[in-house]
């Protein structure tokens, strides 16, 4: 559509785009732009990103330093354009450098999110290093507005302005917004009438700032940065703006951005190759001061390339920037084209790169499964304190949680730790963050931001302070999108060496939850069974009976359904750390498949192990009955899938709860009516669907399904794991 093409035609060009339509199209580019950079200013924890790049600053100096330094020295001998005025030739390709070796934060969180990386360690790392270069080019441009005036008197009236505008920002605007934040009740909107004057001030916040001699969009920046991020102000200013911004101003951006572009103005090719060798040389110069840098944090330089490909994403702000170079006659029309055409051929190799390299090493720190790090129910010795990471979206999924950890048996020989997690959709805020909240000042911060979590913590906390054994519960909040939220969780699991998981079902009072709610978290919990580094506990309390049992009984009874395989066998060690706990008794169904000689070598051997490692672990829970008489076991022989379902059927009993694994061995449940329970069997496994189906005592009893691993991880590995824990404990349990 612009000169390029189609505008070469005077008369498309007249018809389509006429001069009165012309402004109209760049004062709706240049509203989408301000609105764009306050939104993006709003979203960021200025704090919390501070913070990270505290211990990164040299990921975030070092390669914007080495970019300029060379795009500089090369520019000084080899650009020498013939449109620009010899006076300007210097300020031009110091204007440029500056430009196009920035790391700007809008321009890396828009990738991120786009890449579905925001909440993973690379992601944490790129914003808060293109934080620091955002602090660096803000603090270079007031350096520049205070010192290019020619007379003192100008400066210090310059200087002057910055200072009432900041002022007038931090004193007056801060504590209006601030009272606004406080008088709203929680859970309750924001006043309309407080939106609508706050995204008018965004309009007259750039006015200010284009009137004081800086940037028009420094204003709308320093409101942004002024506004708390995240609810109740925060969310409801990006839910009420961001969709009419990014899908109606902003795309006016990007066709004024086109219509300026023209590569037919690219005719001095010798000006051509020299900005685009100065422009490679200086992205590879970020990229090896990324990895340089990289390597004294003790990353590795493969994911320092990584790091420093995300670094040399470029975006919209750039564009400005350009823009700005153009209307100052800094840049003519063939090195604006060039320097556009950059900007989007960068981005465009750049991201599909990140992507491809994350895929295949997604942590800059991982643990492997061979050392013993990523740990399960089974490989946990009994003498050591037992981690836990409980998952929770609501306060009505804690009773449950509580109920199933009291269950877990903490004793002093083996205290429970209890990573307690509140997951909340990212709304408000550009950074995720998984924070521990134990202290007074974060408490006051959730309790203006996130109320609820304050109330999730508490009966966690009390829930410690009355268990019957020691139990430590360590408060944690996860805010992230959806998509991305099981990253921090899976991450702080290899961290902490935890080999147990729990989550809520999505069904779990989902009278209490809208339909995209629900639809969303049973996403979240696939991902969580994708990629889990340990043991996963799916708690399924419909109707939460736990909360009932805790209550009332004083003696439990747990059923365990065992066919076998790494996840049964993993339910069955859970059920036996349970069986400890002198109130409960554990009663032990375990179905024998009658053998079909249909596999070839291989498999059969693969079905061997698997059946050794199932019988170390039914000895040693037949091994608890001579120490505890709370224990009992049944073994069922079935032909089939079917007689399996109809045996389970057969055992309806009065449970307070039912553990079985997700996955069983190898073609133990296939056939004809495997297609009755469907409904979340991708969940829950086809015997896990049906145990919490209305077809097993109506549904009422809580159900446990157990995940060993997520599906990615080897089974291989895993056996390995098992193979050399249960014989070990097989052997502890014979002295």
């Amino acid at each position: 559509m612009g000169p390029t093409v189609m505008g070469r035609y005077k008369t498309y060009w007249d018809t389509i785009f006429p001069p009165v339509q012309f402004v109209y199209l760049l004062l709706s580019s240049f509203v989408g732009v301000i609105y764009f950079m306050f939104l993006v200013t709003l979203k960021m924890d200025i704090k919390m990103t501070l913070k990270a790049a505290k211990s990164n600053w040299l990921l975030g100096i070092i390669p914007f330093l080495a970019s300029l330094v060379v795009m500089l020295a090369l520019f000084s001998v080899y650009y020498n354009p013939k449109k620009i005025s010899p006076q300007n030739v210097t300020p031009s390709y110091i204007s440029i450098s500056f430009v196009m070796s920035l790391t700007n934060f809008p321009v890396v969180f828009d990738a991120l999110i786009e890449l579905n990386l925001t909440a993973t360690e690379f992601g944490q790392i790129a914003l808060s290093s293109s934080m620091i270069n955002d602090i660096l080019i803000w603090t270079f441009q007031m350096i520049h507005g205070l010192t290019s005036k020619q007379e003192v008197e100008n400066t210090i009236i310059n200087l002057c302005s910055w200072l009432f505008f900041l002022s007038f920002n931090i004193f007056v605007l801060r504590p209006a917004v601030a009272f606004i934040v406080r008088t709203t009740p929680a859970g309750k909107p924001v006043k309309e009438v407080y939106i609508i004057l706050i995204l008018v001030g965004v309009m007259a916040m750039a006015g200010v700032g284009e009137v004081l001699g800086i940037s028009f969009f420094s204003g709308p920046i320093v409101l942004g940065m002024v506004i708390p991020s995240g609810p109740p102000l925060g969310t409801t200013l990006v839910e009420k703006s961001e969709f009419l911004i990014n899908e109606c101003f902003l795309p006016f951006f990007a066709v004024y951005i086109g219509m300026r572009t023209d590569l037919f103005a690219l005719k001095d090719w010798y000006l051509f190759y020299t900005l685009q060798g100065v422009i490679l040389a200086a992205d590879v110069a970020k990229l090896l001061a990324c990895i340089l840098a990289s390597l004294t944090y003790n990353i590795s330089p493969r994911h320092g390339t990584i790091l420093g490909l995300m670094l040399n994403i470029k975006g919209i702000t750039q564009l400005i920037g350009l823009t700005q170079l153009r209307k100052k006659k800094l840049v003519d029309e063939a090195i604006y084209s060039q320097l556009v055409c950059c900007v989007v051929v960068t981005t465009a190799t750049t991201t599909p790169l990140v992507k491809l390299l994350y895929k295949n090493h997604p942590r800059i720190c991982a643990l492997k499964l061979y050392e013993g790090q990523v740990r399960m129910i089974q490989n946990t010795p009994r003498n050591t304190e037992f981690r836990i990471i409980s998952c929770v979206y609501n306060e009505e999924n804690v009773c449950g949680a509580t109920t199933l950890i009291e269950w877990c048996n903490p004793v002093l020989e083996s205290p429970i730790c209890v990573y307690a997690i509140h997951l909340i959709e990212l709304m408000g805020k550009t950074s995720p963050i998984l924070l521990p909240i134990n202290n007074g000042r974060k408490n006051n911060f959730l309790s203006v931001n996130y109320p609820d979590t304050n109330h999730i913590m508490r009966a966690f906390k009390n829930y410690s302070n009355n268990s019957s054994g020691p139990v430590t519960v360590l408060p944690y909040i996860n805010v992230s999108p959806y998509k991305s939220m099981h990253d921090a969780i899976c991450n702080l699991a290899q961290d902490k060496m935890v080999p147990f998981i729990i989550i809520p079902f999505h069904e779990n009072d989902n009278m209490d939850l809208i339909f995209e709610i629900a639809t969303s978290i049973r996403k979240v919990n696939s991902r969580f069974q994708e990629n889990v580094p340990c043991t996963l506990g799916i708690l399924v309390d419909k109707y939460s009976r736990l909360r009932a049992c805790n209550k009332s009984n004083l003696f439990t009874n747990i059923g365990i359904f065992f066919i076998g395989g790494p996840d049964d066998r993993e339910a069955l060690a859970l059920g036996i750390r349970m069986s400890e706990r002198a109130n409960i008794k554990v009663s032990l169904f375990r179905f024998i498949i009658a053998k079909k000689n249909t596999c070839d070598e291989e498999e059969c051997e693969k079905e061997d192990v698997d059946a050794l490692l199932d019988e170390g672990i039914i000895d040693e829970f037949k091994s608890m009955r001579y120490r505890n008489c709370n224990v009992s076991w049944y073994e069922i022989m079935v032909n089939d899938a079917v007689e399996v379902l109809d045996e389970v059927n057969s055992l309806e009993g009065n449970y307070d709860l039912v553990i079985v694994g997700r996955r069983h061995s190898d073609g133990s449940l296939n056939g004809d009516r495997m297609e009755t329970f469907i409904e979340n069997a991708q969940i829950l496994g086809i015997l896990g669907d049906m145990l919490s189906s209305a077809e097993f005592c109506m549904g009422l009893i809580p159900v446990l399904v157990t995940q060993c691993g997520g599906v990615s991880v080897n089974s291989n590995k895993l056996d390995k794991l098992d193979s050399i824990d249960v014989s070990h404990r097989s052997l502890l349990s014979t002295k």
